[in-house]
């Protein structure tokens, strides 16, 4: 299968020692890596993992390893490290050029990783920019820049816009398939003591949480594709200003367990002044969602117990 790659490369008047600092040490890498979420702060364990706690939550994101300083460093998108960012460093006329290489794309279910080119190329030349002006102690010229790009989270299949995030479960496609459908499962995972309920199974049925009060539907969700244990996706009904928007799971069997990608599609429709914010948190969200599906399943701690 041809590799799929994306690769950007920047020149910064300073020595690889200073320039290695700004991008594997978690109190630099918040202030050029993290511009468009104030207040998040960035950690990093023994082990390499790096985190971003954002006060509500705490999300692990990557994995640096083979780190050859001053020269090279791998960081690996978790929860499966599918994705590669390589860092290279290398002197050139009295100061650093940094070279960024992302692997993996046709690692992602179905090969999808093509329309994620142009958001991520984009994403990482803005990253670089400000990798530049942090090392230089100068202004960022990209004070909103988005982290979800950067690895591989946004997607534009066919003029839309979506995040998507993917993990495997420990578990055969008909138990995942259970876990999003059934509501009493959902509700373990995604929001413990509240009531969903669901007209029946599928196209054209709605899923749904229970007003307490009136005991309405609330946050509708109706099927369009049921197809299992394979495929699922409803949409949003929401009321103005509120925009529609689309969630499709995709089940593939692999390694004997199975690979649920989750995609979240509609942020075309949003304001645009308020679109990339959203965007990047539920970047992270979602990838919250997915391991707490993992955890119910899989009978292990969830990250967000008390769901969302």
């Amino acid at each position: 299968m041809e590799q799929q790659t994306i690769e950007r490369s920047t020149w910064i008047a300073a020595p690889r020692e200073k320039v290695w600092q700004a991008v594997t040490e978690p109190q630099h890498i918040a202030v050029w890596f993290l511009t468009a979420m104030p207040g998040s702060q960035m950690k990093r364990d023994e082990n390499g993992k790096l985190s971003l706690d954002m006060g509500f939550m705490v999300a692990d994101f990557a994995v640096l390893e083979a780190m050859d300083a001053p020269r090279q460093v791998t960081s690996r998108s978790l929860p499966d490290m599918l994705l590669a960012t390589t860092y290279t460093l290398t002197e050139e006329n009295n100061g650093t050029r940094v070279t960024v290489r992302m692997t993996g794309f046709e690692a992602l279910p179905e090969g999808e990783g093509r329309d994620r080119f142009n958001l991520s190329g984009a994403a990482w030349e803005e990253a670089l920019a400000n990798l530049k002006a942090h090392v230089d102690g100068a202004e960022l010229p990209h004070p909103q820049a988005s982290v979800g790009p950067l690895f591989g989270f946004w997607r534009e299949p066919k003029e839309k816009l979506a995040i998507e995030r993917t993990i495997w479960i420990d578990a055969p496609r008909e138990r995942v398939w259970l876990a999003i459908t059934d509501p009493v499962q959902v509700e373990q995972w995604f929001a413990p003591g509240t009531t969903f309920k669901s007209t029946g199974e599928g196209v054209g049925a709605r899923m749904y949480i229970v007003d307490p009060e009136t005991g309405g539907e609330t946050h509708t969700q109706v099927i369009d594709v049921y197809d299992p244990p394979h495929r699922l996706v409803t949409r949003s009904t929401p009321t103005a200003p509120d925009t529609p928007t689309t969630t499709s799971y995709r089940l593939d069997a692999e390694n004997n367990g199975t690979r649920l990608t989750l995609t979240y599609a509609g942020y075309e429709l949003a304001p645009a002044d308020t679109r990339k914010r959203n965007m990047e948190e539920n970047a992270f969200g979602f990838g919250f969602v997915l391991g707490n599906i993992k955890g119910y399943i899989e009978g292990t701690a969830m990250p967000q117990p008390g769901g969302f």
